[in-house]
């Protein structure tokens, strides 16, 4: 599977709410970082934690995906985030995501964006 297509199927799964196959294209080591290269969540299992409680929290949470490019062991997107269900949140969260891989595993993420 290509790089584009992991991430392309780890966002599927994580709307279907399937936390099981979405981090299944994750590295148990997966790191996501800000765009200051602060640490975020430090392993698959602080990932699968935040996302459940995502899921719980915004059900009609949804990424679409306007640009995607693939370049090696990178792919980089833009992403439109809508469906957010907390009062005096935005309509759409615009941010680009930065997924470096080892292998056919998500090893890094950085968010570039609120």
């Amino acid at each position: 599977m290509e790089a584009r297509d992991v991430v392309q199927a780890a966002i599927d799964a994580y709307h279907a709410h399937d936390l099981d196959r979405c981090l299944s294209y994750y590295a148990p080591g997966v790191v996501v970082k800000d765009a200051d290269g602060r640490i975020l969540m430090d392993g698959a299992e602080a990932v699968r934690a935040r996302y459940a409680r995502s899921m719980t929290e915004n059900p009609n949470i949804h990424y679409d995906i306007p640009n995607r490019i693939a370049l090696g062991d990178f792919v980089i997107d833009e992403e439109l985030v809508t469906g957010f269900t907390k009062p005096g949140a935005p309509d759409v969260v615009r941010a680009v995501l930065v997924y470096r891989f080892s292998g056919e595993l998500i090893r890094e993420i950085s968010i570039l964006g609120t």
